[in-house]
């Protein structure tokens, strides 16, 4: 079992513009934490964003059941999804859901 281990690391806001792309590789490929300080004061936390297209199409699907009935007319438009998972995901929703 996998269980991820997060490190915060702090650094100045010079070292962290002079380094910036090692940081980036840190945070990306180690998991690193950074949070970044100009005179003693933390300005911003720097971590890695996660964006899962299914969690994105739940999200989606719950406001258009929440919408359900309020816009009779409304009709969305398939374009709005970006990849090939998320229109299989909103394909075998509308299978398992009456709208």
């Amino acid at each position: 079992m996998y269980t991820y281990v997060h490190m915060t690391m702090t650094v100045s806001i010079t070292d962290f513009r002079n380094n910036l792309f090692e940081y980036a590789d840190l945070v990306d490929r180690q998991g690193y934490e950074f949070e970044v300080e100009k005179e003693g004061k933390k300005m911003l936390k720097i971590s890695k964003a996660v964006d899962d297209s299914k969690e994105r199409s739940k999200r989606l699907a719950r406001a258009l059941r929440a919408a359900a009935g309020k816009f009779p007319e409304f009709e969305y438009d398939r374009e709005f999804f970006r990849g090939k998972g998320e229109v299989k995901w909103m394909k075998n929703l509308e299978r398992r859901v009456k709208w």
